[in-house]
């Protein structure tokens, strides 16, 4: 699984300390009337998202029915039904990387204003000059798409850059599953207005037209909301971001400072976060691909079964039913897809929701293919397996393909990163929409089904391959921006277990110096062993730093801190090896000395490294401890060393003063070696202390 842990860019040293304390606050502030209020104002765009999209599933049915004789061709049918996807495509792509450069709020109402006024045309449609009513429709629903398709990265982010770490998936999944209230809404409309309107031509103008009311009632809404803090504080807007959640959150914040604006190259951005973009497109990409064709061609399904295809009933009645099945699935199946997705999405995980719904729908998909000559004839139990495609679709990967971008991209590149994702994803269903025709008629539905149960399963695979869990995490962790919750998350377990050997490897050590001739070859050899032990304890740890994409700051940072604790495990290893070489045979009160402070020493260090942990969440002690309790011992030491040298220069044999000062040097240098070890906490501690 790929580490998201990246550069947000090549001058950042990590969040400051301000910066720290109003992410704090917002991440850690309950859920209040704010999110709810954002929930209504982003997922109503959703809810009209889906009503404008999926609603074309039954208009598509009356514009055949009104057109005898081929009028409307099978071209004209498939653009009808993908134009607007295509439309959305460009719209992601467009707003999203609006959304980075402008900013959320500014662009925020400019995607339901386009889609009102979409909604409203397609519902005037009708021939102009040389373009027939159809191809008028056609262009409406293009611009309609491109309205839809500016939802998705702007919604998600803003609410994903306002939610607390304990309950940001819910929350971002509300504001998608308000889709399934807009898919309800869409099939419940079409039925009540085919019922209440006989006139076809009126009635599908109508469906299309009510589209707009959603959006109309909710854009001024989003012209009032602020900037989310974390865009601000991405351009340096330190004090804004703290009025913002200060307001949000009830907390005081106080902070009229700024700092430097942060921007990412593109090339930077590809060379960090490849996968991470990889694995959210493809599997929104193949998860759109089924989704979109069994809404969108699911009148067709229905009818091809049965549900409304009896010769004697009149075209409107088929309308009629075709809506009552489309209302029924939404029901029973679509909706509490996705509210389930929203009770479980932070108890149970995005990644385990997402590969569990592909893996059922590939399931449900392969057994409607394999049995489609039995199931056609039993309508009840084809509609049971059918509403499993719907519901776990929406449980795991239609939600959790939603929520995934908003989390783990850096936020100077939240809103492409989303709209890339969700473009691919709309790719897929306009290859969907063109595919189901050509295999619809060519091979029947069978293998259409068995085509979705293999692009289903694929999509099982690319998520356990290529997406990381972001459940109870910030967001600056998840993207990779708080390198020191990167350090603490990748390598603290790595570091611990390093430090715990340099504490065997020195009260190893004293046991030999407090007596070199009992068992002394089996001591040294198991000093020796600890070393190697080490070496490939440190060997792991730069293979990770190898192989993971991290800042630059926390690679040198582990990098050093695995370096120093090997320095003090070589140290230790180096003074055991002298004590065969110079043949100690007895052992000397100051050897004592010395290998006691070695070993408080090393205690220290491992308390310190434990601390970071402690420091993450804001309480610097033991670190701070660390740090002073190591550089008084090394102080001991350095005074201790001077003492044995001027007693040691006042002997007359040469050999024993030379072979003696090495092997108080090198002592000495062991705690050197510690101090180096809380160099790197000072260096923390300093950019990452929470402030007064």
């Amino acid at each position: 699984m790929p580490d998201v842990g990246a550069p947000p860019g090549p001058d950042r040293p990590g969040l400051p300390n301000e910066t720290r304390r109003i992410l704090n606050a917002l991440d850690t502030a309950r859920v209040q009337r704010f999110h709810f209020r954002t929930i209504v104002i982003a997922g109503m765009g959703f809810f009209t998202d889906a009503y404008d999209l999926f609603v074309i599933s039954l208009v598509i049915p009356i514009l055949i029915a009104l057109s005898p004789g081929g009028a409307v061709s099978t071209s004209e049918l498939a653009l009808l039904a993908s134009t607007a996807l295509m439309g959305a495509a460009v719209g992601q792509l467009l707003f999203g990387w609006l959304g980075d450069r402008l900013g959320r709020r500014k662009i925020y109402g400019v995607t339901l204003t386009l889609m009102s006024v979409a909604a409203v045309g397609s519902a005037l449609s009708v021939p102009i000059g040389g373009l027939s009513m159809i191809t008028v429709l056609i262009v409406w629903r293009f611009f309609l798409g491109v309205g839809v398709g500016g939802d998705y990265p702007l919604s998600a982010t803003i609410m994903s850059e306002y939610s607390n770490v304990q309950s940001r998936g819910r929350l971002v999944a509300t504001v998608f599953a308000m889709q399934g209230f807009g898919l309800l809404a869409g099939a419940g409309t079409s039925l009540a207005v085919v019922y209440a309107v006989p006139n076809l031509d009126v009635a599908w103008r109508l469906i299309l037209g009510l589209g707009a009311l959603p959006a109309l009632l909710t854009i001024y809404y989003r012209t009032r909301m602020p900037e989310t803090p974390r865009f601000d504080l991405a351009h340096g807007r330190l004090g804004a971001a703290a009025r913002t959640v200060g307001s949000i959150t009830g907390t005081r914040l106080s902070s009229s400072g700024s700092s430097r604006s942060i921007g990412v190259p593109f090339r930077q951005i590809l060379r960090s976060y490849g996968t991470l973009i990889f694995g959210t497109a493809a599997t929104w990409f193949l998860l759109d691909i089924a989704f979109y064709s069994t809404n969108i061609f699911n009148p067709l399904i229905l009818k091809h079964i049965g549900f409304a295809s009896a010769a004697s009933y009149p075209a409107l009645e088929q309308v009629r039913r075709l809506a009552l099945g489309n209302v029924l699935i939404a029901l029973v199946a679509s909706v509490p897809g996705y509210w389930a997705a929203v009770a479980l999405i932070d108890r149970v995980g995005r990644r385990p929701l997402q590969y569990i719904g592909f893996g059922v729908m590939a399931f449900a998909f392969l057994f409607l293919s394999l049995g489609w000559d039995t199931l056609e004839n039993i309508l009840p139990a084809f509609l049971a397996i059918y509403g499993l495609t719907f519901f776990f679709a929406n449980f795991g990967p239609n939600t959790t393909t939603f929520v995934y971008p908003s989390e783990v991209f850096p936020t100077a590149f939240r809103t492409t990163g989303h709209g890339i994702a969700a473009a691919s994803g709309k790719i897929g269903a306009v290859l969907a929409v063109f595919v189901f025709a050509g295999l619809y008629q060519t091979y029947g539905i069978p293998w259409f089904f068995g085509l979705l149960a293999a692009v289903s399963f694929l999509g099982f695979l690319l998520t356990l391959a290529l997406l990381p869990e972001t459940s109870q995490r910030s967001l600056e962790d998840v993207s990779g921006e708080d390198e020191l919750a990167v350090l603490v998350r990748r390598f603290s377990t790595y570091l611990r277990s390093l430090s715990l050997t340099g504490q065997q490897a020195a009260i190893a050590l004293r046991a030999l110096l407090s007596d070199p001739t009992t068992d002394r070859d089996r001591k040294i050899e198991r000093i020796r062993a600890i070393e190697h032990e080490a070496d490939e304890e440190v060997h792991r740890i730069f293979i990770e730093l190898n192989t993971r994409r991290l800042t630059s700051e926390v690679r040198a940072e582990v990098g050093h801190l695995a370096s120093a604790l090997d320095d003090i495990i070589d140290g230790i290893e180096s003074v055991a090896a002298r004590v065969r070489t110079y043949h100690l045979d007895r052992t000397r009160p100051e050897l004592k000395r010395f290998a006691d402070i070695v070993v408080e020493c090393v205690e220290h260090v491992a308390d310190g490294i434990l601390g970071l942990d402690e420091l993450y969440r804001g309480a610097p002690a033991s670190l701070e401890l660390a740090i002073v309790e190591v550089n008084r011992l090394e102080n001991e030491a350095d005074d201790l060393l001077r003492d044995l040298l001027e007693k040691l220069f006042a002997e007359r044999d040469p050999v024993e003063i030379l072979k003696w000062k090495d092997f108080y040097e090198r002592l000495e240098v062991i705690t050197d070696r510690c101090e180096d070890v809380t160099d790197v906490f000072q260096d923390l501690e300093v950019r990452y202390a929470p402030g007064p």
